[in-house]
């Protein structure tokens, strides 16, 4: 399966967290290719099976950067899927429901569950155990195809 991972990542914890979800993916033999949004477009994504999309949260929101590509997303794959991953402080937060909203017109059809990984304090580390909890959301999501 082709998978597509497009992040956003303040001090490298969302950049950690996709690095880490694409050797499980890989270890299991699918092609996952990683995106930084600020070296990328939404128009220029590739075809893709599954679509994850990871951000921080500030102030409880992915922050404009990130809400401006989900808005303006291109997927031309019928069918594609998509889950997401937001880093936070407070996993009371909104942010997946908001980055859910913004990708809602694309087309997408939700594969999984996200999952918020949270951050110790304002620039990490990771909480403990993170690598365990990417591990269930890939199972999750890899399951759904």
């Amino acid at each position: 399966m082709k998978v597509c991972i497009a992040y956003d990542s303040k001090y490298g914890n969302g950049k950690k967290c996709v690095e880490h979800l694409r050797y499980i993916m890989t270890k299991k033999g699918h092609d996952v290719n990683i995106f930084n949004i600020l070296e990328t477009s939404p128009e220029s994504l590739p075809q893709a099976n599954l679509y994850i999309f990871s951000s921080p949260t500030h102030i409880g929101s992915p922050p404009r950067k990130m809400k401006k590509f989900l808005k303006n997303l291109n997927i031309k794959t019928k069918g594609a899927k998509y889950s997401l991953i937001t880093t936070c402080m407070d996993t009371e937060t909104k942010a997946l429901d908001k980055m859910t909203a913004l990708i809602q017109p694309s087309g997408l059809v939700k594969a999984a569950n996200g999952v918020k990984i949270k951050v110790d304090r304002y620039k990490g580390p990771l909480e403990a155990g993170y690598e365990k909890r990417l591990q269930i959301f890939a199972d999750d999501v890899l399951k759904s195809q």
